[in-house]
Formats: C-alpha cells, structure tokens, sequence
C-alpha cells in the first residue's frame, strides 16, 4: 500500500537533503524510508518523484535542479540557503492553491478534489471559496467512453494496487490481463493508462480508457516500474514509446498558414525552424517515429513535405494514395 501519510516529514528529509549535497532518487528513497521507520516497501521511486515536483513547482518554489551524468540525475538544491523551514505559506499562497482546486474541478471525471479543500479547511488553513464560479474551459468530450474509468485507476496508482482490466482493441476480441497501473495522460482528448501486464514486465503498455470493458481489484503484489515518466516522454509525441524504436531526425517543409501555425505552436519540444520565404517553414524534430507523429502529419497533408528519412516519405505517399483512390 503506498504510503500518503508523513508527507511534511518527507518533505522535511528532502530539504536536509538537498541542503547537504547531491542525491539520487534511490538515495532519497532509502533515506526517506530510514529516517520514517518504514521498510524498503515504504517510499516508492514514485512518491519521492511526486514530493520533489511539489516542493519545486508548490508554494515552496524550491530551487531543485537535476544534474546529469550519463544516465544517473542528481538532485540538490541551487541555492543551499534556500529551506522550505524558512518560508512558511503566505496568504496569498493559500489563496492560489484554492484557485487551483477550483480549477482542476474542471476536468470532470477525475478523482473528487472536496476532500482536499475540507482538510485544508479543517487545518484552518483555507476558508472555503462559495462564491467561486467556473472562468476557464479545457478542451473535453463528456460524451467520450471511459471517463467512468479515471477514479478507479487514479486510486489504483496511488494505492499501488494491481488489477485485472478486460480490454478490446478495435476490430479485436476482448483480453483480461493482470496489470499494474503506473500512469495516466490525456493525448489528443483521449485519456490513456500506463504501466506493465503480467509476463511483459519490461513493456511498457498504454490502453485506452475507452477500449476499457471492466476493471477489477486483486490482492497480487504489485511491481513499479522503475521509469521516470517526464523522460518517458521527452521523445515522443502522443503516448506511443517503443523502447526498441530509435530518436530520428524528421525533416519536412510547411507550406502558407500552416507554416505559421507550427512555427508559433511547435510539434516537439526539440522543433528547430527556418524561413525560406515568407509563407514556407523548414522543420526538423528530433523524435521517435510513432503513430502519433504520423497521423498529425497527414493531418496536414496539403499543406506538408516530407524529406527525410525516406521510409516514412514512402509510407506518406503510399497512405495519400489510398485516400485518394477512395475518390476515383
């Protein structure tokens, strides 16, 4: 069961940490569960992961950066003066943490927040905002398959419980597997589950939420999986991470509105850019081809030429060809 209590102490244990010297996460694991008292089954990689974006990206703003050196991160405090002992909430704080409760309410179908804002209310923390009224829309779909599905997996995650889930792919039959749930991420507003089915440990999986047919707790233990979920991602667009797959250099150009558009909203966080006149863009990512780069490709069929590598500029045409022929 994953431990949520103790979250202040952890964060206590970390700022010593951090004010020290350079650690990894797995020594701030082992640290964290020495000084609580717990087993080596107490603090997963995970929490220790979640309490370092909340100490950084919180109300504490604490300035932790990661040092790489080949594979291992270390992480340390910038400023070793800098203590979360010393910087208490200010009003103003508590007031954005409200703001934010309220917000996340807007993504209907994820785990009930009242139960956030009523501990903190009862801690004399926070007053309860009544008059707090709805001021932002998120891109959603209420009507999309699924949702019901959030909560039960969300509490899967968090209480590191593993579960068989009854999924059918399109055009497939239905399959049970045991899984263990480590993730979840919307892409493109769809929501998808991360994690490991029993007899793939090393795979990582994503399963829709909407070709979910039922899920069922178990009393199995549970494996995490030793990932961290931002560098998961970092080479990749959508939710597809094929660990075989390697980093490529796509090369295309994007022609009229098009070119502005991906110019000011880039497709990759890796996008490098040049204009070649006023209405033509040369792109070049740095990803790893999936299905998802693919389709928003095609997306913008008319208006993108794809240069390299040549084995996607094949597939391109071959794809185009097919759709047009729906016509003749």
């Amino acid at each position: 069961m994953a431990i949520t209590k103790n979250a202040y102490e952890r964060y206590r244990i970390l700022d010593r940490c951090f004010r020290k010297g350079e650690y990894q996460i797995q020594q701030l694991m082992e640290i964290c569960n020495r000084e609580l008292g717990y087993d080596d089954k107490g603090i997963s990689r995970r929490t220790v992961y979640y309490d370092i974006d909340y100490m950084k990206y919180g109300p504490w703003e604490a300035p932790i950066e990661p040092r790489k050196e080949g594979n291992r991160r270390y992480y340390t405090y910038t400023d070793k003066s800098f203590s979360i002992e010393n910087m208490p909430i200010t009003e103003d704080q508590l007031k954005q943490i409200q703001s934010a409760i309220d917000l996340l309410r807007n993504f209907n179908g994820l785990p009930n927040l009242n139960g956030l804002s009523e501990s903190l209310e009862n801690t004399g923390l926070m007053v309860m905002n009544a008059k707090s009224k709805p001021c932002v829309g998120f891109e959603e779909n209420e009507f999309v398959e699924g949702r019901q599905h959030l909560t039960p997996l969300f509490n899967a995650i968090q209480n590191e419980t593993v579960l068989k889930i009854t999924y059918e792919p399109f055009g497939e039959e239905a399959v049970t597997y045991c899984f263990h749930p480590q993730f979840l991420k919307q892409y493109n507003n769809r929501w998808y589950i991360l994690g490991s089915a029993e007899g793939h440990e090393e795979q990582v999986w994503n399963l829709a939420l909407d070709r979910i047919k039922s899920i069922e707790n178990t009393t199995r233990p549970y494996k995490e999986m030793d990932i961290d979920w931002k560098e998961h991602f970092e080479d990749v667009i959508g939710v597809t991470n094929v660990k075989e797959v390697p980093v490529e250099e796509v090369h295309f150009v994007v022609h009229g509105k098009t070119a502005h558009y991906i110019h000011t909203k880039p497709l990759h966080q890796s996008q490098r850019a040049h204009w070649l006149d006023p209405d033509t863009l040369d792109v070049k990512l740095n990803v790893k081809i999936n299905y998802e780069l693919k389709r928003i490709l095609l997306s913008y069929a008319a208006n993108v030429t794809i240069l390299a590598p040549q084995y996607l500029v094949n597939e391109h045409k071959e794809t185009l060809k097919k759709a047009l022929s729906q016509y003749q």
